[in-house]
């Protein structure tokens, strides 16, 4: 689930990631003030895992058997309370 967060909340979560070793960035050459990020292999090592927690819990909770529509809603739900709980 991806919430709308500001600049400097994303520039802090890559900082974080990159910091931890999960993230590169590079210098994109065609524009300098850009960057690419690049998972490294440590980051790629820790996806399955992830997926594998995620997709459990998406079936512990029913999540695996709801409608892409009532997702939608579950998922504009969320990000609302989310945004309410952080505001």
């Amino acid at each position: 689930m991806i919430f709308c967060q500001s600049k400097g909340t994303v520039a802090k979560i890559l900082r974080k990631l990159e910091d931890k070793g999960y993230i590169e960035r590079i210098i994109n050459k065609d524009n300098r003030r850009k960057y690419i990020l690049k998972l490294t292999k440590k980051c790629e090592e820790v996806i399955p895992a992830l997926k594998r927690e995620m997709d459990y819990w998406h079936n512990s909770v029913g999540l695996a058997e709801v409608s892409e529509e009532t997702m939608d809603v579950i998922r504009a739900v969320a990000r609302k309370s989310y945004n309410l709980v952080n505001e």
